[in-house]
């Protein structure tokens, strides 16, 4: 510990490292805010404010060849950064807190080519980095501050909620990621901590990055129903994101780490190269398909066009790939939403579609994540919605929680 801080009382020395943790992370999420904008503009041209644009000005061989590109590099990284270096996840770091110590630089470059390969187009979410930055920088700060194991581990976990909140300007989705995700104890204590440091980052990100919505919805309302479609698109949507859910954890256990990563990676990113020549809408982390979407831009052969999406995530993951889940669900459930809602015009149930993808995306992120709290907080923040719209978010998300409980008995 540094002796300045030796001899300060424990409490102030556990509130000035959440401090220097919530303004680190805000500094964070504007550091990957500027990466991934460096990177989209180096690969793809001129910013936009339509990021669909943006890809499709590009044109499909400058889209092709970037990925391929990508695919080569990332491939050839992981190798390496993993035969010289154990990556710990974040409750890894958790769980070890006191016992093994991630390696900074390491930890750091992961999250880098994480970014960049976002940037790049890769179907995975961007979220992973930041919240990884922010475990690291929470296990080096309660080192540093001579905390306890038991705010060692509080702090870590502060760290990645605070990383999610910096990038997606959503902290209180972040703070109940926290405690349902990573199983942060209800204790007032932890309250505050995790309270604090998320809005902290938040706040800081916020000069840079703004806080406007991300997906531009018009304003959403409800009736009696929204009651039925919550019923209806929990009863549908949940399986398919069980589905999706388990596909994305059984590859990143298996996900390739050994030589084999240097020719398969690749290949799954040529075979994405390939789509999104013909195909933009499947660049990136599912932010475009998502807008496109909630913007009521026509989307050719959905069904389709949703598995495919899927599968490109499990393809990257499975293949050596790093990155989040978060976004690409997201995605998923505001199209399988829509999807529903149109299926149920066909058979004379007439209902909004708009509604329909606020709440298959919170029944996908619900499942997902594990966390249907944060899937409502998530969905209203990312959309800019009315807190209104939570009581038939909060039927879906239930009962989707009650099918997932089930599903797991049978197993």
């Amino acid at each position: 510990m540094n002796e300045r801080l030796r001899f300060l009382p424990y409490r102030l020395r556990l509130s000035l490292a959440t401090l220097v943790l919530g303004i680190s992370m805000g500094i964070v999420g504007i550091a990957c805010h500027y990466l991934l904008e460096s990177i989209q503009w180096l690969a793809f041209g001129q910013h936009r404010l339509d990021l669909l644009q943006q890809f499709q000005q590009a044109g499909g061989i400058r889209r092709f060849l970037v990925l391929c590109v990508t695919g080569c590099l990332a491939a050839c990284f992981w190798y390496v950064l993993q035969t010289r270096n154990k990556i710990l996840s974040i409750r890894k770091q958790i769980e070890l807190v006191g016992k093994v110590n991630p390696a900074p630089l390491a930890h750091l470059l992961h999250a880098a080519m994480q970014v960049t390969i976002v940037g790049a187009g890769a179907s995975v979410g961007k979220e992973g980095a930041p919240r990884e930055v922010g475990a690291l920088l929470g296990t080096c700060l309660s080192r540093e501050f001579s905390l306890n194991l038991k705010d060692q581990k509080v702090l870590i976990a502060c760290g990645a909620g605070a990383g999610l909140a910096a990038v997606y300007q959503v902290p209180f989705a972040s703070s109940l990621f926290v405690f349902e995700t990573l199983g942060l104890a209800y204790r007032w204590q932890n309250l505050l901590l995790v309270l604090t440091s998320t809005y902290l980052a938040t706040w800081i990100s916020q000069l840079v990055i703004g806080h406007d919505a991300i997906y531009h919805m018009s304003i959403i309302s409800w009736s009696a129903s929204s009651f039925l479609q919550a019923i209806l698109i929990a009863l549908i949507v949940t399986p398919l994101a069980l589905v999706f859910s388990s596909l994305a954890k059984w590859a990143s256990r298996k996900r390739r780490k050994d030589e084999s990563i240097l020719w398969a990676l690749p290949l799954a990113f040529l075979l994405l190269g390939g789509l999104v020549f013909f195909f933009p809408i499947f660049m990136g982390n599912g932010q475009v398909l998502a807008q496109a979407l909630s913007s009521r831009q026509p989307v050719p052969y959905l069904p389709l066009a949703l598995a495919m999406k899927g599968l490109l995530v499990y393809l990257l993951l499975r293949n050596g790939a790093y990155g989040g889940t978060l976004t690409p669900s997201f995605a998923l459930g505001i199209g399988s939403g829509y999807l529903v809602t149109l299926l149920l015009t066909v058979v004379g149930i007439h209902l909004d579609p708009a509604l329909g993808m606020l709440l298959g995306a919170t029944v996908f992120l619900g499942t997902t994540l594990q966390a249907p709290l944060t899937a409502i907080a998530l969905s209203l923040g990312f959309t800019g919605q009315d807190w209104s719209l939570t009581i038939p978010l909060v039927l879906a998300a239930g009962m989707s929680y009650v099918i997932r409980k089930r599903c797991e008995k049978e197993q």
